[in-house]
């Protein structure tokens, strides 16, 4: 049976379009929305597109600044990425699209254990390029260093609790 989709779509703050994929509803628990992808799942931005090498599912949490991604298997740079985290202004979520502003940092848990705070060369650009307000930029390092312990001390929904999510695509 064909599950609902919903496509979510990533900005950046001065407007351009980033990232975004058509994913599957596959419901919604105390962590957030759960959306799903399966190996060669198109991901797509102005100029250039992809297939996602493996399935993953993607948590939308309620009012937070990030979005999580589960592989799998280890998919992205050089096959060794287990979760990638987008920190993110909160996601607005309409009927038929899941909408942020992707602002630059990322979380990475690699399969060795190793987690680390990505980007933050292209944060501190866009910071001055775009103009981020001060709130934002303080929003921004909070979430990922909050996501990072989050990760690192095993803490939900960073837990294993996307394994039962992953199972159902």
């Amino acid at each position: 049976m064909a599950r609902e989709k919903t496509r979510l779509q990533f900005g950046k703050y001065n407007g351009d379009e980033h990232w975004g994929s058509e994913l599957e509803i596959l419901g919604q628990d105390a962590h957030g929305l759960w959306l799903g992808g399966r190996k060669g799942t198109e991901v797509s931005k102005p100029g250039t597109s992809q297939k996602v090498p493996c399935n993953h599912v993607v948590l939308i949490p309620d009012e937070q600044w990030w979005v999580a991604t589960f592989n799998a298997e280890p998919a992205g740079r050089s096959r060794t990425i287990e979760v990638y985290v987008d920190i993110t202004t909160p996601t607005t979520v309409n009927q038929g699209e899941a909408f942020t502003i992707d602002l630059d940092l990322d979380v990475i848990k690699r399969t060795t254990g190793v987690v680390e705070i990505d980007d933050e060369d292209e944060f501190e650009a866009h910071a001055h390029d775009f103009a981020y307000p001060a709130r934002l930029v303080t929003a921004a390092r909070e979430a990922a260093d909050a996501v990072r312990s989050m990760i690192e001390n095993g803490e939900a929904p960073f837990d294993g609790s996307h394994r039962a999510w992953l199972a159902k695509i």
